[in-house]
């Protein structure tokens, strides 16, 4: 397998790709667009015309999500006036977990799918195991799409494209520039290391403000693993790599932080159910590393009062041994569902999503954008509160790649990520060393991988 790598700078060169090509379908009727033949009034030659058709996407999201995604297609319908897109919400909670096990059971049924948006690389790859998605290479190669050089993370199971990013989401650290300013610290930048990070979080730490905040997810529990692996929980070889020595690095940096009290205790986290960026807009932590998705958070002041500027930086390197600029993408993704009876015009949509420039919720999922629009969309305006340089240079710096591979992905990779989640937790909250820790994640692991089997 070999490893994906992504030079960001591709983005501020490259143009939007405009238009969605048809393909020739060889009389495959799963996918073909049924056409209609019509009388040339004036010359009486007949002209096609494509037939209406329908398709559905499902989705769980909800409120200003929602909203963006109508208006995207509302310019898709218009594009293509053939083709209407029924939105339909599976959940009323905008829980993506709870959209997952509907999702399934209604796979299970048999029912048509069209189109299926997912929160995670993992989750869409899982159902690209199980039969419920179909690969879409025939009609990436009929547009003359090479999807590593398109597309930021690719879903691949089994050498196949089962779906596009139409978000990416980059994650960086997020400071506040007053705490920064009052601790009398330089915006950090690309070559920063955890222990750097662990400096300026004690130096920024004061009454009523913690330095840092980590929360819950896989990703909090091990950034190195995501920023700077192939996979954050395997092998090549399909072995656990959680007894790798940057999961005790990592893991013995959370505890001192806590004992620096630099940090909300991860007890207080876990027992408060709090929101992954309360913390941080509401002032009561000076800095916390996210995704990018934090950013539209940042802009809206009516439901996250706060005045201050956000400086970001790039995420920390685990040693000054690690190549600057390795990074982790996440972002929202799209698939066709295996028995769509509307595969090509599926694939249209979601690539339309994944190149439009005219709704700009995130950073599309497409490198062939025009980066300094998508800058100025998601940025513009809002300068008392986004240091633009910083945000753009965290992004777009030439030297960005991503080690992640996607290709090691498999079924189970969501319950992999809940060992690494457990074990920061017995760690934690148990006070085991991190050896203990790690040994108990191996052979978690090593279980779920001989089940799979």
């Amino acid at each position: 397998m070999k490893t994906v790598k992504v030079l960001a700078t591709a983005m501020l060169s490259l143009a939007l790709v405009a238009g969605c090509s048809s393909l020739n379908n060889n009389g495959n009727s799963a996918t073909e667009t049924p056409k209609q033949t019509a009388s040339n009034e004036q010359g009486g030659k007949e002209t096609e015309k494509k037939e209406d058709v329908t398709i559905k996407y499902y989705s769980w999201e909800d409120g200003t999500a929602e909203e963006n995604t109508m208006k995207k297609i509302a310019n898709f319908e218009k594009a293509n006036p053939n083709v209407k897109v029924e939105y339909v919400k599976l959940v009323t909670n905008a829980s993506s977990t709870d959209f997952y096990q509907k999702l399934d059971i209604m796979a299970g049924t048999g029912d048509a799918i069209d189109v299926v948006a997912f929160s995670h690389v993992d989750f869409l790859i899982e159902r690209a195991a199980r039969g419920i998605l179909a690969p879409i290479d025939e009609y990436l190669g009929a547009d003359g799409i090479k999807p590593e050089n398109e597309f930021f993370i690719n879903p691949i199971y089994d050498g196949k494209v089962y779906g596009i990013q139409d978000l990416a989401q980059p994650w960086l650290v997020a400071i506040n520039k007053q705490a920064l300013d009052a601790a009398g610290l330089e915006a950090p930048t690309w070559g920063w290391t955890w222990d750097d990070f662990s400096e300026y979080a004690q130096k920024m730490t004061k009454d009523a403000q913690y330095g840092t905040y980590f929360h819950t997810w896989g990703e909090y529990a091990n950034f190195p693993a995501y920023n700077e692996l192939p996979h954050p929980y395997l092998k090549e070889d399909e072995t656990p790599v959680f007894d790798e020595k940057v999961f005790a690095d990592f893991f013995d940096m959370r505890r001192a932080l806590e004992d620096s009290k630099s940090v909300k205790p991860f007890s207080d986290v876990v027992a408060s159910k709090l929101h992954y960026a309360s913390e941080y807009l509401n002032g009561e932590a000076a800095m916390v590393p996210a995704g990018s998705f934090l950013v539209g958070m940042i802009k809206d002041k009516e439901k996250y009062p706060h005045d201050f500027q956000t400086v970001f930086a790039p995420l920390p390197r685990s040693s000054e041994s690690v190549e600057i600029g390795s990074s982790y993408v996440g972002g929202h993704y799209n698939a066709i569902g295996a028995n769509s009876k509307h595969k090509k015009e599926s694939y249209d949509f979601i690539k339309f999503l994944a190149q439009q420039t005219d709704v700009i919720t995130d950073f599309p999922g497409s490198k062939s954008v025009d980066a300094e629009l998508v800058i100025s969309s998601m940025a513009g305006g809002f300068e008392d509160l986004i240091d633009v340089e910083s945000l753009k240079n965290t992004v777009y710096d030439s030297r960005v790649h991503i080690p992640y591979d996607p290709t090691f992905s498999t079924a189970y990779s969501s319950q992999l990520k809940k060992v690494l989640e457990d074990g920061l937790s017995m760690f934690l909250l148990d006070k085991t060393s991190a050896a203990d820790a790690q040994a108990w994640m191996v052979e978690e692991a090593n279980k779920i991988i001989k089940q799979s089997k």
